[in-house]
């Protein structure tokens, strides 16, 4: 036994050699971190008071130089357009760190492709510029990275937090499909690379380190699906407006398929030598039924206006909307989709139970299926669901 125990040894060393000796995959450059930016919008609503919200940006320019211009989504400045800031209604900066803000200027927009870029009042040498790509059909299937400040990460997590490039939330996925929107012609990406609420105008990351688009949405109807405007959209808005910018050189896609079959058999084989050879550890017991890790029944808003308020579930059903006489989480009049009594969760049976009070605008899960009013549709911990639109989403555990 021991000398069975010895060649297993040898040949899983010489396995794992194997596996090392093959050329590593492109990996995420944390140089990037260093051109990404956290965007702050304000504008007032019908009341006078200001509503804030948040996305990403990346700065574009020469290579070498202080950059002075920022790409983004349209949409996350789309309020501040709206307040129109030479009648002093809206509020746009973007934050280096905790305590470094500085304002921001519009230079251009195209709202149907979703793209705009903005403007310092000067030059900085705070971040710097990323190159760029026009992504192409070869590179389906690819490693893609998506970088931005997604609200939800720091809603679920209460982290000590400087709004810096370091505190950036990267998600790694595949280019799964090139398409072009109907009604609009506009060049989309779709990836797996998960986004959420404030990932909207970050970069959409090549294997090279280049971008390649413009972090947009996620799809409602599938979790995994999410949507980067491609880069040679900008590109016009860019040069219309004189703007510098540094396109990465062209690479050739391929050649990565054959290097996961390698890694993957090599560690099969490992894996299989170890299970025959060495044994298997035994499994830890299972905690007996009922004794299982419990928490109290939660819901979490990640809408920008709770600030990721908190609400427990004390044996009653909690409703929520905008009438503040009887919902527990209130949201603020006039919030779109949102009715005055629009929808309760209750807690049974270790299950959350979602009901629509007949809501205008309809209560949906995150899948984007819509809750048939006034039947309770039963949802496990870790879930989420939203009312009327996905910026009103509201997560359930047990904490």
């Amino acid at each position: 036994m021991r000398q069975i125990r010895k060649f297993a040894a040898v040949l899983l060393v010489a396995l794992l050699a194997g596996v090392l000796a093959v050329p590593a995959l492109a990996a995420f450059d944390n140089n990037t971190l260093d051109g990404i930016i956290m965007i702050t919008t304000g504008a007032p609503d019908k009341d006078g008071t200001m509503n804030y919200w948040r996305g990403t940006g990346f700065f574009v320019g020469e290579a070498g130089k202080d950059p002075q211009y920022i790409i983004t989504n349209c949409h996350v400045v789309e309020e501040f357009i709206l307040a129109g800031k030479a009648l002093g209604g809206g509020e746009l900066y973007v934050r280096f760190d905790q305590d470094d803000e500085a304002e921001a200027y519009l230079v251009d927009y195209d709202a149907e492709k979703d793209v705009a870029i903005l403007r310092l009042a000067e030059a900085t040498d705070k971040r710097v510029s990323l190159q760029m790509r026009v992504p192409q059909e070869d590179s389906l299937g690819s490693e893609a990275y998506a970088v931005g400040y997604p609200a939800a990460a720091d809603l679920t997590v209460t982290a000590v937090n400087s709004f810096s490039q370091k505190d950036a939330t990267v998600t790694t996925g595949s280019i799964s499909r090139f398409l072009t929107e109907s009604g609009t012609g506009r060049k989309l990406i779709q990836t797996d690379a998960s986004l959420g609420g404030g990932n909207s105008g970050g970069p959409l990351i090549d294997g090279s380190g280049a971008v390649i688009g413009i972090n947009t949405a996620g799809s409602k109807l599938d979790s995994n699906l999410f949507y980067a405007v491609s880069v040679s959209e900008v590109l016009p808005l860019l040069d219309k407006n004189s703007i510098p910018y540094t396109l990465a050189p062209e690479t050739k896609s391929g050649g990565s398929t054959m290097l996961y079959v390698g890694i993957g058999a090599a560690v099969v084989a490992v894996i299989a030598i170890l299970a025959v050879v060495l044994g298997k550890k035994k499994k830890a017991p299972a905690a007996p039924k009922g004794q299982e890790e419990k928490g109290a029944p939660v819901l979490r808003s990640m809408a920008p206006q709770h600030g990721g308020m908190v609400v427990q579930l004390h044996g009653q059903p909690v409703q929520i909307g905008r009438d503040g006489a009887v919902c527990r989480l209130v949201y603020q009049d006039g919030t779109p989709g949102v009715s005055g009594r629009h929808c309760q969760v209750s807690f049974e049976q270790g299950q959350f139970v979602l009901t629509d009070l007949n809501s205008t605008y309809g209560t949906f899960l995150s899948n984007g299926q819509r809750v048939a009013p006034n039947s309770p549709v039963k949802l496990p911990p870790k879930s989420s669901f939203y009312l009327g639109e996905a910026d009103n989403t509201v997560y359930v555990d047990l904490e």
